[in-house]
């Protein structure tokens, strides 16, 4: 083999190598860009206030029910989107969850599905986690909030989503707990038994509609 015919040789191997590594830079570069990519519709709420409780629970969505409730008869209630972010960013964030540092969620209503965002930190590295869900009402009266999918940035991880929840609920709720049972279900895509309690009143949701920006529950209350 000649010279030239060895160089060739030489410069065939390193250029079928450096070819790889460029495709393994362009792949961890994508990855990199996916799970980082910034949602622009992640704007939780920053409350001037973020230690008193939420004036909509308080003032509007809290006496509405109890209001209702009382009359003993089927009742609408119509739950803002607004409204409901503001209680979520008045508790204490960020949280620790499994190495996870988890910021201020929001929500979003449409129609179409119902979307749960929030930013997480991994060992430095941000990322906006986005849970797609269809909630409704099964034949049996009880609310699944029918998860669709997961996403981390614009990586869809729902399979790992799913079991990593699991392993979570199996580790710190007790199914059997009348309290603990409905995070169990929640967190691991359950039905529940939709009952909600205001002091000494009880209703059950017996329908739910979706909005753009609102949700409307209907009730009835329990005897």
């Amino acid at each position: 083999m000649t010279a030239s015919q060895k160089a060739k040789k030489v410069f065939i191997k390193h250029r079928h190598w450096m070819a790889a590594a460029g495709l393994l830079t362009a792949a961890v570069f994508g990855l990199f860009l996916l799970l980082t990519v910034s949602r622009e519709s992640y704007k939780p709420i920053q409350p001037e206030n973020p230690r008193e409780v939420s004036p909509y629970l308080t003032h509007k969505l809290g006496p509405d029910f109890y209001d209702k409730v009382q009359l003993d008869q089927p009742f609408e209630l119509l739950v803002e989107q607004e409204g409901i972010n503001d209680i979520l960013s008045r508790y204490p964030w960020p949280i620790q969850l499994e190495g996870f540092t988890i910021y201020t969620p929001m929500l979003t209503f449409s129609p179409e599905t119902t979307v749960l965002m929030a930013k997480v930190d991994y060992r430095g590295l941000s990322s906006i986690l986005s849970i797609y869900a269809k909630p409704y009402l099964d034949s049996a009266g009880k609310m699944n909030l029918n998860i669709q999918s997961v996403y981390l940035g614009l990586l869809p991880i729902t399979p790992l989503a799913r079991r990593v929840a699991e392993k979570y609920v199996r580790e710190h709720f007790d199914p059997k707990d009348p309290v603990e049972s409905i995070n169990y279900a929640i967190i691991s895509n359950q039905p529940f038994d939709p009952v909600l309690r205001i002091f000494d009143k009880s209703a059950r949701i017996t329908k739910l509609t979706i909005e753009s920006g609102r949700l409307r529950l209907f009730f009835t209350p329990i005897q």
